[in-house]
């Protein structure tokens, strides 16, 4: 009777826990919207794949497949960076002008152009990966393969496909830079700073891996 009352607030432990799931639902959201929006500017044109300092398709099919297994495994993953050309910060009118009649892509993908490709091939059916990747239940069918059983985002059912899709976070930067030549030299800053993987620190992760 006359104890001392049971504080009604939330203990701070469970608070802090619960603010930290609700960020990374909030983050995981807001990046798969992102994923979601670059893929649709793709497919309307509003994205410019090549602009003139990218390389073509350069991956290989095996590359293809291990970006899969990083995305569906939540491993980080580079964002893609694109920049908006149709501020009021774009001058490089000669490259793309706001006022031009429409029809140009007002997007650039500055780095990220292999990423976006791995999608639009896996999302299009012409990319396969290991079905035991995937939950039994979700696969419709699969391809007979020398590496086991292969799927196909087509191969998956209604709920698979959904769910893969849901899985694929890949998070995007945007640029605001105003000419091409700006652009060139974020790509340049991107590809060319890092040290290169020798081939004894490869194996010596594949040994790891093993």
């Amino acid at each position: 009777k006359g104890g001392k009352k049971k504080d009604p607030m939330i203990p701070k432990s469970r608070f802090d826990a619960g603010l930290s799931k609700a960020r990374k639902a909030e983050k995981e959201a807001r990046e798969r919207a992102e994923a979601a929006e670059a893929k649709l500017k793709a497919q309307t044109g509003d994205l410019d794949l090549n602009p003139p300092y990218q390389r073509g398709a350069v991956w290989s099919e095996d590359q293809l497949v291990a970006l899969m297994y990083s995305l569906l495994t939540g491993a980080p993953v580079p964002s893609l960076i694109i920049n908006d050309r149709h501020g009021s910060w774009w001058t490089d009118d000669a490259t793309y002008s706001r006022h031009a009649p429409s029809g140009a892509a007002s997007f650039a993908v500055v780095d990220g152009k292999q990423r976006l490709l791995c999608l639009a091939a896996w999302f299009n059916g012409e990319l396969a990966i290991p079905a035991s990747w995937l939950p039994a239940e979700e696969v419709e069918h699969a391809e007979d393969t020398a590496d086991g059983p292969y799927v196909r985002a087509t191969g998956l059912t209604d709920l698979g496909r959904r769910r893969t899709g849901e899985r694929i976070l890949l998070p995007v930067g945007e640029a605001r830079v105003g000419s091409l030549r700006e652009e060139a030299a974020i790509y340049l800053v991107v590809n060319g700073g890092g040290t290169p993987q020798t081939e004894a620190d490869m194996d010596n992760a594949a040994r790891v891996a093993e």
